[in-house]
């Protein structure tokens, strides 16, 4: 007998180690998605730059931000790294997902326990039992295995594998939006300083004009409408330095949110923006696949989404547990250490399923059908990303163009105002000349100073774009023209989790 029970008990453990899945075999969706949405003509900027994408999302990115040189941005988003409570929250959903997997990777094996019992029973007298009044003792250990034959479990469990990953991806994809989100903001707090320190300079000049013409009109060299005029233009100035204080209080704002802080603790100075744009390489748009996080998410969720469908398939199979226990029980504490006390069960169970009324075919439908709807999501993200790699293109090289000719304007303004000074100065133009040329002239000049803000956020959506930073081989590096070595250092992926 005991031999047999071995047999059967070798037998089914043959089989649960040897089952098959009954899903279909996973087919990255990138295989299509390279050859027809991320084709080489839907980046016609690439100027032959094309390389062929290999799903490589665990690539470093490195801190992305380094290429601006700036150490107060450098200290924004490492605090961003450290202290948002939002990061925080999906860093621990991350944890859930893993433990998840854990979770149902335990179904594989078999469960014991433990178990330890008294009871104390007393019979009716009325009964013909020899002991109306009896204890029993009980201990012993129980085990109990559901045999995974047909891969339902190993379904279940790669499905929560790739949850786990696409959630570590959507963790780096919202790191990257944040970050990206601070930088945006910090150069427009940049360019409002620098819109500050004009319309300072600005306001200090219509004082003075203000006090001129009222000198002008006591000597009956101007009238009441050019002081009128002057006034006008000196409170304009005011109204717009007020606004652009504004501005920087809510941008300021927003920052220390993002950082995790309070406004009141957030420390930033009034340093106004800069000249000098940062190095970026020429864009390899099929690199999407290797580094946004965005993608490699989608990606694993199409993954999730197909063995979910295995996972489903099963249910059309029998499944197989086995249930077994030994025991000691005696009637006495004193016997239960004892040979004679020993019991032991073995209980074999199959389940297959006849009828369910449609329930089985209805879950296979479902997971069907949401495998669809994440590989159509995944597409739908990788022409989100083409889109925001050529904006990003478009705006880099446009805004180039644009600042250069709105410099020429700028210029050609200034030298306008000059010139209607003068012209006033002499008699031959009245007031209102001077006051026009001078307005046109601050808002050229501020129109400029947006677009070089303009353009520093670009910058940041470019690498926001391709999914935060860089890393080429030397081999590559030394075929393109103009990108120093040194550029393409790899820093510590900013978006790793830490066990």
């Amino acid at each position: 007998m005991k031999n047999g029970i071995g047999n059967f008990i070798f037998a089914v453990s043959a089989l649960a180690l040897g089952g098959c899945m009954v899903g279909p075999d996973y087919v990255p969706p990138t295989a299509e998605i390279a050859k027809e949405d991320l084709s080489e003509k839907h980046f016609f900027r690439d100027d032959g730059l094309w390389k062929e994408a290999t799903p490589l999302e665990s690539l470093p990115k490195g801190n992305w931000w380094k290429v601006f040189n700036d150490p107060v941005l450098d200290s924004l988003l490492e605090q961003c790294k450290k202290n948002n409570p939002t990061l925080a929250a999906a860093f621990y959903r991350v944890e859930q997902a893993r433990q998840n997997a854990r979770m149902d990777e335990s179904q594989l094996y078999p469960q014991m326990n433990g178990n330890a019992s008294f009871t104390r029973v007393a019979s009716s007298r009325n009964d013909t039992l020899t002991y109306p009044q009896y204890d029993k003792w009980t201990t012993g250990f129980g085990m109990t295995w559901d045999l995974d034959l047909f891969g339902r479990v190993m379904s279940i469990i790669e499905s929560d594998v790739a949850t786990a990953q696409a959630t570590l991806d959507a963790y780096n994809s919202l790191m990257l939006s944040m970050q990206a989100q601070i930088a945006r903001t910090y150069f427009s707090i940049r360019q409002y300083y620098s819109e500050v320190d004009l319309l300072v300079r600005t306001l200090k000049v219509r004082k003075e004009q203000t006090e001129l013409i009222e000198n002008r009109v006591k000597l009956d060299f101007a009238s009441d409408l050019d002081l009128q005029r002057a006034i006008e233009q000196e409170a304009e100035a005011a109204a717009q330095l007020s606004a652009v204080k504004r501005s920087i209080a809510l941008a300021r704002n927003n920052i220390a949110i993002l950082l995790g802080t309070t406004p009141s603790k957030l420390v930033l100075d009034d340093a106004p923006l800069g000249n000098v744009l940062p190095k970026l390489p020429e864009a390899v748009p099929s690199q999407l696949l290797e580094r946004r996080p965005d993608i490699a998410a989608a990606e694993r969720e199409v993954y999730a989404a197909n063995a979910r469908i295995g996972a489903a398939q099963a249910g059309f199979f029998p499944t197989i547990s086995i249930s077994a226990n030994t025991d000691l029980s005696a009637n006495k504490i004193d016997k239960l250490i004892n040979s004679s006390s020993f019991a032991w069960g073995v209980s074999p169970q199959i389940y297959i399923p006849i009828f369910q009324a449609g329930r089985i075919y209805a879950q296979k439908q479902v997971a069907l059908a949401a495998h669809k709807e994440t590989l159509e999501n995944y597409k739908a993200t990788v022409l989100a990303a083409i889109g925001e790699v050529e904006n990003a293109m478009s705006s880099i090289n446009l805004l180039k163009d644009e600042y250069a000719k709105r410099a020429d304007v700028t210029k050609a303004s200034k030298n306008v105002y000059e010139l209607t000074r003068k012209q006033y100065d002499l008699g031959f133009v009245d007031y209102f000349s001077v006051s026009d040329a001078s307005r046109l002239a601050l808002i050229n000049e501020r129109a400029q100073i947006s677009l070089r803000g303009d353009r520093f956020r670009a910058c940041v959506d470019f690498i926001a774009a391709i999914g935060g930073g860089w890393e080429l081989d030397e081999e590559e590096m030394q075929k393109r023209s103009g990108i120093k070595p040194g550029m393409y250092e790899a820093g510590k992926d900013f978006g790793s989790v830490e066990n």
